[in-house]
């Protein structure tokens, strides 16, 4: 399987190689003779082009047409992206001042394609004997790989250059994820899977056995995504960048809140080819869903790899307490696994527990508080030995509340560790946020110890996108993200 991810901002200019085609006075405006920075399709660029020199006020023009995607704004010659198509262009700007002196200059544009992987799947290993594969991609250079997931067998190495080499030592096969990132920073991901067979063994030998099994479960508060009211103003970019982030993440499950726009889900939903997805109100996919979520709320969402994650039932649950809840009921998805044969049964419950902004803070630790409450009693009761996460913006942290230095509204959960772990409690306790526009760690996620037994350690992280300007333009939250890998000997 392959996926791509876009993100960041690259721009902008470098080298003095522009070429001028008429400045019509020594004394007038002159343009930067500088050279475009290139980019790949989808990146967010922009490029500054102001002339220095002559009479203000100034005022810049655009020859033709600027390439697919790309917009310049006379005001303040101001050059920006993404670019939706590949190609070289050039374009010519031209800037006159107020006595009618001018110059005008061409650049050159470079547009690079998505990185892609070709021929992706590596031929067959044998223990003890010397392999050589490189693995082949195009797009802007240099080109860099990595293992996104996975662990390559003993004895094998694989360079920055795509090149696996070595001598592997013992038999199996091996599921790689991996990843290689253009010189835009844009990475394409192929999923492989590296056999391994004793002396003599054929390829087509059949199944050899496997120790791993990996799924990775993310979390988002995606700001108030698709309303034209609140939140990120640009929503076409604010579309933009979240299907980056997601596509560059590649994890396997998504739980999402302050999903408002439908529309704007789908759109999101179709650019993510392999993942599908559904909101807490989709009457056709979930239960209960419709009388405490409307289109104008925000709503709880899922995200999943298709081919990997199937919904065995989906609902709204502790209804009862919605209040406690700030009238948005968890949302329950109960999810099968399968790669290779093999299945992990698990349940996931998105979250996004009150906030807090009433004139008294403690009403709403205490509404967090109860929320938490009806939460552990419903997973002991409900849940008591399944697979189980709970993850979602929890508005709070895990060792002391953000209200008034008041003890953690979810301390049944931290002192129950037999049953229940927070591994973002690591990141909190390290002093990491999960908060754009505050030093906080609120966005959690809560693992059974049935889940947290296949905990990969030192995996969760609070992602950092490579994006200008994130929290006015993306969210004010940031992505949460862990791993796990599961034995899958005996599994379902």
């Amino acid at each position: 399987m392959l996926s791509v991810r876009v993100t960041g901002t690259l721009a902008v200019l470098v080298l003095l190689s522009a070429c001028s085609s008429g400045r019509s006075d020594p004394n007038g405006p002159m343009l930067p003779a500088v050279e475009l920075s290139p980019t790949t399709v989808g990146v967010p660029y922009e490029a500054m082009l102001p002339a220095t020199g002559g009479t203000p006020p100034l005022r810049y023009s655009f020859v033709g047409t600027p390439p697919p995607g790309f917009s310049f704004y006379t005001a303040e010659a101001r050059l920006t992206g993404p670019g939706t198509e590949p190609g070289d262009y050039t374009l010519t700007v031209g800037v006159q001042d107020a006595d009618g002196h001018e110059d005008v200059r061409t650049y050159a544009l470079k547009i690079w394609p998505l990185p892609a992987v070709s021929g992706a799947e590596p031929p067959f290993a044998t223990t003890g004997s010397n392999y050589l594969h490189t693995f082949a991609a195009t797009g802007r250079p240099p080109l860099r790989w990595s293992v996104a997931e996975g662990s390559l067998p003993m004895g094998l190495n694989f360079s920055q250059d795509g090149v696996l080499s070595g001598v592997p030592q013992g038999s199996g096969i091996h599921p790689l994820t991996l990843r290689v990132q253009d010189g835009s920073g844009v990475w394409a991901e192929a999923r492989v899977t590296l056999r391994v067979g004793s002396p003599g063994e054929q390829p087509d030998g059949g199944p050899l056995p496997t120790d791993s099994f990996p799924v990775s479960v993310a979390n988002w508060n995606i700001e108030w995504f698709g309303d034209p009211m609140f939140g990120p103003s640009d929503e076409p970019l604010q579309l933009a960048n979240v299907q980056a982030v997601i596509a560059d993440a590649g994890a396997d499950i998504w739980g999402l809140a302050e999903i408002v726009n439908t529309d704007r889900f789908n759109e999101l939903k179709a650019q993510l080819p392999g993942y599908d997805g559904f909101l807490a109100n989709d009457a056709s996919r979930v239960s209960a869903g419709t009388s405490y979520y409307d289109a104008r709320d925000q709503k709880l969402g899922v995200l999943f790899k298709s081919d990997v994650v199937r919904v065995l039932q989906a609902r709204v649950v502790l209804t009862q307490y919605s209040n406690d809840f700030a009238g948005r009921p968890p949302l329950r998805v109960d999810l099968r696994i399968t790669r290779d044969g093999a299945s992990v049964d698990m349940t996931l419950l998105v979250v996004h527990l009150k906030a807090t902004t009433s004139d008294d803070p403690t009403e709403d630790y205490q509404r967090r508080r109860a929320a938490a409450g009806w939460l552990k009693d419903y997973l002991d009761a409900q849940l008591p030995t399944q697979r189980v996460m709970v993850v979602g913006d929890w508005n709070d942290d895990v060792d002391v509340s953000t209200v008034g230095g008041l003890d953690t509204p979810f301390r049944d959960f931290v002192n129950d560790t037999a049953d229940y772990v927070f591994p973002t409690q690591a990141l909190s306790l390290a002093g990491i946020r999960s908060t754009a526009s505050r030093p906080a760690f609120i966005d959690h996620q809560l693992a059974s110890n049935e889940m947290a037994a296949a905990y990969v350690a030192n995996s969760v992280t609070s992602m950092r996108p490579a994006i200008t300007r994130y929290s006015s333009t993306t969210s004010d939250h940031y992505p949460i993200l862990s791993r796990y890998d599961f034995n899958p000997n005996g599994l379902r």
